[in-house]
């Protein structure tokens, strides 16, 4: 990854420029968009040309921040007031492809492409489109690429930054913390490699990695070795950690607050290692908020911020002089995953063991806890990955492992999918079967001796599968995942459409915090309930008939102790039960059709070419069979049909 360019000629549009390689196209150019090249370009920083795939040109740009400000460019200038499913069709050309994640029959306006939030959303669904595996900038990165678009211009960005305080020792030689800042500047844009260097050489231009890069820094400007595992050895041999750094503030000093840190150019962050032998992380501060660091193997030494990221201290070293900052409050992570860190979502946990095995990464039980061998399972990743290596989830490994760390919050009793024409079918995604697969294995226990007592997995997913089947609805997936990953049933059962919020009005990398609770939600004033009310009757009659326990939040505590025998001690129920479970489930990921033709009368296209009569049958069977089995025989069937005509006429007599 190039160091930020100035801009250059327009006759770079016709130079010839290649770049070899197995990288995608749009990272060995530094073009997130893989724009064609133009004298227009040439105003971030194009340097020439490559020739890809079936002849196309590519402009090449020395950094992504230069090819993303560009791309910010070309939206403004030629698709402004475009549908964005067609902007996205006229970018890609032959292919077609649109911009995933937003509505196609928006209009990109000029007010999108300016908005910074708005704006980086869509390039970066842009980005990940061409390349198909996301983008290669950090969100630094992206701010600076919308800031140069503004400006106009590279040079124009240029001259806009603040000005850096430049060395000048005095007579005396003291060492100061701009001079530690001004070192780093000239090394941005080289190579990242876990190694050990020599702090005496002075001409050493990389590869580096965090904790030897800063320590490279204090030795060459101060003189002295610092953050080192033997502080006396040869400079040239002394071998830095961020362990040692660690070691080394708590035996020379000199601790400061990370806030502080951050308003002292020179001033230094450290996130301490996760365990002896682990790997932390270290920067350079600039004192307005940015950084220099030699970041990781994907990113090399860039320029990035210390907001949004977790550290634990701050450092300032003996010997060197600091000038004093205006205060800077730096921004916490909304939250970060890691062991022992408060307000983890278990659901969310789950995800990220379930896309960390499905990587290869074996983080242990799939269970929602993070624990030391999730850890090292993210320690591993994240250093296969080049990022990093400091066994914590945040909002950049989350990225790398394909997984949101926002809290999908559960709203009160099964929220059941609305699907219609506009929505299409739920995507058939194996990620997101595989956790639930894996978190089955760990909650399932054997049947109790006495066979009036159910295991306890069928009745957690009971009134889900009766929901479903009731409704004729397909399941959220989440919904599932949440209720195995607690142990706790849903309560108050309601059909909850989930509402598809515009993508462009949100803004990205935010992470919400974990939902705690699931407090009911009050019903609307004029909601039609009166569609609901056979189910809400319904379905707790039938959960005690099958478990003999009251319906989950319907315990009634003055009620008599006396438990209904269980229809589900009842082989017939049981394997009923299980069988429409099945059902259910292959329903709700798509691999069956929604039975009677309920997904065609709702306007949902169809998930699977298989008969919508299999699909019946296959629901049919199960209930009959388990109906059958419940009542004792079709003598039964009157008195339990005459109890359920009673509660619904009581029902609907109540409004």
């Amino acid at each position: 990854m190039g160091q930020i360019g100035r801009s250059t000629d327009p006759s770079t549009a016709d130079n010839r420029d290649d770049v070899a390689g197995s990288e995608v196209a749009s990272f060995r150019y530094n073009n997130p968009g893989a724009q064609y090249p133009s004298a227009r370009a040439a105003r971030f920083g194009q340097t020439g040309y490559g020739i890809i795939g079936g002849g196309h040109k590519i402009a090449r740009f020395p950094s992504p921040v230069n090819g993303a400000a560009s791309n910010f460019d070309l939206l403004s200038r030629s698709y402004v007031g475009m549908r964005i499913g067609e902007a996205g069709t006229k970018w890609t050309g032959a292919h077609g492809f649109g911009v995933p994640g937003h509505d196609p029959n928006s209009i990109l306006t000029k007010e999108i492409v300016d908005h910074p939030v708005q704006a980086i959303a869509l390039l970066k669904a842009i980005a990940g489109r061409e390349s198909g595996k996301g983008n290669n900038l950090t969100e630094e990165q992206w701010r600076q690429a919308h800031r140069m678009y503004k400006a106009g211009s590279a040079d124009a960005f240029f001259d806009r930054l603040p000005a850096v305080a430049v060395v000048q020792p005095p007579a005396s030689g003291v060492p100061s913390g701009a001079g530690l800042v001004q070192r780093a500047r000239a090394h941005i844009g080289e190579q990242y490699v876990n190694t050990q260097i020599p702090k005496d050489d002075p001409h050493w231009h990389g590869p580096w990695d965090c904790a030897e890069f800063v320590s490279w820094l204090v030795y060459q400007e101060a003189g002295t070795l610092y953050g080192c595992v033997d502080d006396t050895a040869p400079p040239a041999k002394a071998d830095a950690y961020t362990g040692a750094w660690k070691a080394d503030l708590e035996r020379l000093g000199k601790r400061v607050s990370v806030d502080e840190a951050a308003a002292t150019v020179g001033g230094i962050v450290l996130r301490y290692p996760p365990g002896p032998g682990k790997m932390g992380h270290i920067a350079v501060c600039d004192g307005n908020g940015g950084t220099i660091e030699a970041k990781g193997r994907r990113y090399g030494v860039v320029a990035d911020t210390v907001h949004g990221r977790g550290w634990h201290t701050g450092i300032l070293i003996p010997g060197i002089s600091y000038g004093a900052a205006a205060p800077i409050k730096v921004n916490p992570p909304a939250i970060i995953y890691e062991v022992d860190a408060p307000n983890m979502d278990m659901a969310v946990v789950a995800r990220i063991q379930a896309a960390l095995a499905a990587k290869g990464f074996d983080p242990g039980l799939i269970d929602g806890e993070f624990g030391l061998n999730m850890q090292a399972a993210v320690l591993r990743f994240q250093e296969a990955e080049g990022m990093v290596v400091d066994g914590a989830v945040g909002p950049e490994t989350a990225a790398a492992l394909g997984v949101s760390l926002g809290a999908e919050a559960v709203k009160p009793g099964v929220a059941v999918v609305e699907t219609g024409s506009a929505a299409g079918p739920p995507a058939f995604d194996l990620h997101q079967l595989l956790p639930l697969i894996l978190m089955l294995l760990p909650k399932e226990k054997p049947m109790a001796a006495d066979s009036a007592r159910p295991g306890q997995g069928l009745e957690l997913l009971l009134p889900l599968i009766l929901q479903s089947a009731l409704t004729g609805k397909q399941l959220d997936i989440t919904q599932l995942l949440t209720v195995l990953a607690t142990g706790k049933p849903l309560t108050t059962p309601a059909v909850t459409p989930i509402a598809n919020a515009p993508v462009l009005a949100q803004p990205v990398n935010t992470v919400p915090a974990p939902v705690g609770s699931q407090p009911v939600l009050p019903q609307q004033p004029g909601a039609a309930a009166a569609s609901v009310d056979p189910i809400m009757v319904l379905m707790p009659m039938l959960y005690e008939r099958l478990t003999g326990k009251p319906f989950p939040g319907t315990e009634k505590p003055d009620a008599p102790a006396e438990p209904l025998a269980p229809a589900m001690s009842r082989p017939s129920v049981q394997l009923s039960t299980g069988a429409l479970g099945i059902v259910t489930l292959l329903q709700s990921i798509g691999a069956l059709s929604l039975p009677f033709n309920l997904g065609a009368i709702a306007g949902q296209a169809p998930a699977t070419t298989a008969p919508v009569s299999g699909s019946t049958l296959a629901t049919l069977i199960p209930i009959i069979t388990g109906v059958i089995g419940a009542t004792g025989g079709f003598g039964a069937l009157g008195g339990i049909a005459s109890k359920v005509l009673g509660g619904l006429f009581s029902s609907f007599g109540k409004k």
